[in-house]
């Protein structure tokens, strides 16, 4: 194709068919154009008539003679017809414009469930079931009033190599009322007093700790309340008890009696009146003895410096000793109690935040919401008093030939 492409004959030809074609778009683009008005050229030569040029003024109609001198008019386009009114107060220039509504706050409601508490382990502690040797500093006797205990670890207490209550530390608690036969009940809150004033509260009982001379521990070791001596008042008390008795009822005999249709009945006489007045008395100093007997004529007094175990019914935590025991608030409790307690008060104070936040985040919609539709309202009834008059714009009617 090249080859044939490069013979001398072949080039003119595509030369003059190139120049024939450039000649033919030069021809036509030159021509004039026919005008609007002109008749075709197939209708003949009696068709062709020569042009009017006419100048019509502004705002006249336009006509053109074609043949048999028949007007045309100018066709008239119908306006466009306005658009209907939108719903949208017309408002004086002296109205101030009105401000647009405030947006509602935004209120963050949080539904997700709460995480289940869990219980942390203590760094520093030792278990349940600790014997902590003690001594009583002051004397403690056996009565019905609350009796203060004192006294002081006579022992450095460790746990997997670590102190949890050095010697020296100072135990306060509170002895019960009454006695159990030679012993002094002493159970509750025990508060430890560290020398820098820390205190730390604990559930413990009292138990009795007797060591033998060789070293060992008597059979009564370990069991419960602190161990005393029997203290008596009157060492008498029984056998006045017992005359008091005896003289009533020697009392009551003598007396002199007849025989009735009621049966034996004492006669009136000053005899059996003394009689009588012995015997009351008798049984009254009886009955008062009695009653001493069981409350204030024995009791159990306990020496100051008698040993004695304290026995931890809780984990010891010495971390939660604190000035006053706030840490604690003053009572006997443990660290994971604490934490679950502010868990349990921190899930209902947001329970409580989350609900009023609803009712406030509800509130607020419903008044949007009141006030968007008395908006509207007065709107639409604004635009019908003052367009009930107004009449819709006519459109004019348009003529074709």
């Amino acid at each position: 194709m090249t080859k044939y492409l490069q013979k001398t004959g072949v080039q003119m030809g595509l030369l003059v068919v190139v120049v024939g074609i450039a000649g033919g778009a030069f021809y036509l683009t030159k021509k004039q154009p026919l005008p609007v008005n002109a008749a075709p050229a197939s209708a003949g030569p009696q068709a062709q008539v020569a042009l009017e040029e006419k100048t019509v003024a502004l705002g006249e109609k336009r006509t053109a003679t074609v043949g048999s001198g028949q007007q045309v008019d100018k066709l008239v386009v119908a306006p466009k017809k306005p658009p209907a009114p939108t719903f949208i107060p017309t408002t004086s220039s002296q109205k101030k414009p009105q401000k647009a509504p405030p947006f509602p706050k935004l209120v963050h409601i949080s539904n997700t469930a709460p995480e289940p508490y869990v219980a942390k382990e203590p760094k520093l502690f030792a278990p349940r079931g600790l014997l902590i040797k003690a001594a009583l500093v002051i004397t403690v006797d056996s009565s019905s009033l609350d009796t203060p205990v004192l006294a002081l670890v006579t022992e450095d207490i460790y746990w997997n190599k670590r102190l949890i209550v050095p010697a020296g530390t100072q135990v306060q608690a509170k002895a019960g009322k009454g006695r159990s036969r030679d012993r002094i009940e002493v159970s509750g809150s025990f508060t430890f007093v560290w020398a820098d004033g820390r205190e730390y509260n604990i559930s413990a009982v009292a138990l009795d700790h007797e060591r033998l001379s060789d070293g060992t521990y008597a059979i009564t070791d370990g069991s419960a309340g602190i161990r005393g001596q029997i203290i008596k008042n009157d060492q008498y008390a029984e056998l006045k008890i017992l005359v008091a008795e005896a003289l009533e009822g020697i009392m009551n005999n003598k007396q002199d009696q007849f025989q009735s249709v009621y049966g034996l009945v004492p006669q009136n006489n000053s005899r059996n009146a003394a009689l009588g007045g012995g015997s009351q008395a008798a049984s009254a100093y009886s009955g008062l003895l009695t009653k001493k007997l069981e409350q204030d004529l024995d009791f159990v007094r306990v020496g100051a410096g008698t040993q004695f175990y304290i026995y931890t019914q809780d984990v010891f935590e010495p971390e939660m000793a604190s000035i006053a025991g706030l840490k604690q608030g003053n009572k006997a409790t443990s660290s994971w109690q604490l934490a679950e307690e502010a868990y349990n008060r921190a899930q209902t104070e947001t329970a409580a935040a989350s609900e009023q936040a609803t009712k406030v985040a509800e509130a607020t919609r419903k008044a949007e919401e009141q006030k968007r539709t008395a908006e509207r309202a007065a709107r639409v009834s604004s635009l019908v008093s003052e367009d009930s008059d107004a009449d819709d714009t006519t459109t004019p009617p348009s003529t074709t030939p």
